[in-house]
């Protein structure tokens, strides 16, 4: 899989132009690199119970005190602090009502081979207007998390907005995808793609003033989706013990319609291996770029996401609702200008760490 649309340079050149000065951001990073507001201490229960427990002269413990320390995310306004949003019931419970999320068919695949026709139904493409017709009208990715909702990055939105979503798409060569199936080479057709038209689409306010970070987006879709085979959503590492095994997990996959290494755009959808890396290895090869824990970095040996797949997903298949199902980690944010090619790793915005945004935005749309 292949070279981004979210090339390093474009990223260093639109820094300096919208460079902005963190006491004027609204968004932050807290004291563990998680996604937060900056906001009064009177306003973040955590802080605000260390105040009070310092002002009734308490020992605070060695984390409490950490906290204190690290809590400040403005030099003019003091008494504000770089609060951890939580996770929005609302929006919780709307994923949590997708329980027939993440179901695959054939999961073996590695080396950047096709993915099976129709064994990843939550992948979506981004069609933009002006583009000629065909494969070179879709530019970005992204999954189908419910009915209504897609996910996605942020800088896919940065030259112009898409205008409608495709769904249950394969070969975007061919008007109807078939393949041979079984012994007696029958050929199997799913139904026709479905292009959706957008209602609204929820750029993270992080992402403007820096855009390294915070590279994520929701759409949200003018009508509900009916799920079939060859639609429906992925999972999101909704509790404690999926969020673990996340962190734990050293190797993930990576799917989209990106270019390929002959550097041409693949008209199928193609998965690959990736192997994650300590975040210090992104912040070596991009000294330029800030870096956050919310971040993912993987190496490419070889293989990797490119151009065209920027807003898919980084995956893996864990152990959810009773049996193994793909769930998202992260979404394809940037890398190296040639990839798959030479040691420059990949980057990823972290799925779990914006679980208090996604669910936030979805409850009040």
């Amino acid at each position: 899989m292949i070279g981004r649309l979210w090339r390093r340079l474009t990223l260093c050149l639109l820094a300096a132009l919208v460079g902005t000065i963190l006491a004027d951001a609204d968004y932050c990073s807290n004291f563990e690199d998680r996604p937060g507001r900056c906001i009064h201490y009177l306003r973040c229960p955590p802080i605000k119970a260390i105040v009070q427990r310092k002002r009734a002269g308490y020992e605070l413990t060695q984390r409490e005190q950490y906290i204190w320390n690290h809590a400040g995310c403005s030099e003019e306004r003091k008494t504000f602090v770089c609060c951890e949003e939580e996770i929005n019931d609302t929006g919780l419970a709307m994923l949590r009502n997708e329980t027939e999320c993440g179901k695959f068919s054939l999961a073996k695949v590695a080396h950047g081979q096709e993915v099976k026709m129709g064994s990843r139904p939550w992948m979506a493409l981004l069609r933009y207007e002006g583009m000629s017709e065909g494969r070179s009208q879709f530019q970005c990715g992204a999954t189908l998390i419910s009915k209504r909702f897609l996910l996605t990055a942020a800088h896919c939105m940065s030259r112009e907005n898409p205008v409608s979503i495709r769904l249950g798409e394969h070969d975007l060569s061919t008007e109807v995808d078939c393949t041979m199936v079984g012994v007696g080479s029958q050929v199997r057709c799913q139904p026709p793609p479905e292009d959706i038209g957008i209602e609204k689409i929820i750029v993270h306010e992080g992402f403007p003033n820096n855009l390294t970070q915070n590279d994520l987006a929701l759409i949200k879709l003018d009508r509900d989706v009916e799920y079939a085979a060859h639609i429906n959503p992925i999972c999101l590492p909704l509790n404690q013990q999926l969020q673990r095994d996340v962190r734990d997990q050293l190797v993930y996959r990576v799917t989209g319609w990106g270019r390929t290494e002959s550097n041409a755009y693949s008209n199928v959808p193609r998965e690959a291996s990736v192997n994650r890396l300590l975040l210090q290895e992104c912040v070596n090869a991009y000294p330029k770029n800030a870096f956050a824990e919310n971040q993912i970095c993987t190496s490419t040996d070889g293989q990797d996401s490119c151009s065209g797949d920027s807003g898919g997903p980084l995956l893996y298949a864990f152990r959810y609702y009773g049996q193994q199902r793909f769930v998202q980690t992260g979404i394809i944010s940037y890398g190296p200008s040639q990839c798959g090619v030479g040691s420059s790793p990949g980057v990823y915005t972290d799925v779990g760490a914006f679980l208090p945004w996604i669910t936030k935005q979805m409850a009040q749309s």
